[in-house]
């Protein structure tokens, strides 16, 4: 499973420009608009250090943005940018056959597997 998981991903991020698990986050913040680290990181079921790495990479790239929390100045949020919901809506047009495997991955995160 975790060959068939790795080779998706990098077939995923040939055609795409980001990874699976970028993509997750992507379609995660476009759904509820903005979230903190901490809670994508219970929500996807990845180590803190990971989502960190990955929230790096997305914003490097130009796809989300992070400020800081309206009420709790120490709480930071991650926000798409315009650049990452022009990511999200191309990725969804060209390859609405990887939504079924990101689901899927979701799954397969969330379970422990």
């Amino acid at each position: 499973m975790h060959k068939t998981l790795y080779n998706l991903d990098k077939e995923f991020l040939k055609d795409n420009g980001i990874t699976l698990n970028e993509s997750i986050i992507v379609y995660s913040l476009a759904e509820n608009k903005s979230f903190c680290a901490g809670y994508l990181s219970e929500q996807l079921g990845l180590s803190n250090s990971r989502t960190s790495r990955i929230l790096l990479s997305l914003e490097e790239k130009g796809y989300i943005t992070r400020r800081m929390g309206n009420i709790d100045k120490r709480q930071v949020l991650f926000t798409l940018t315009e650049s990452g919901k022009q990511k999200q809506k191309e990725i969804w047009k060209r390859e609405n056959r990887y939504i079924k495997y990101i689901t899927l991955l979701a799954e397969l995160i969330n379970s422990g597997i």
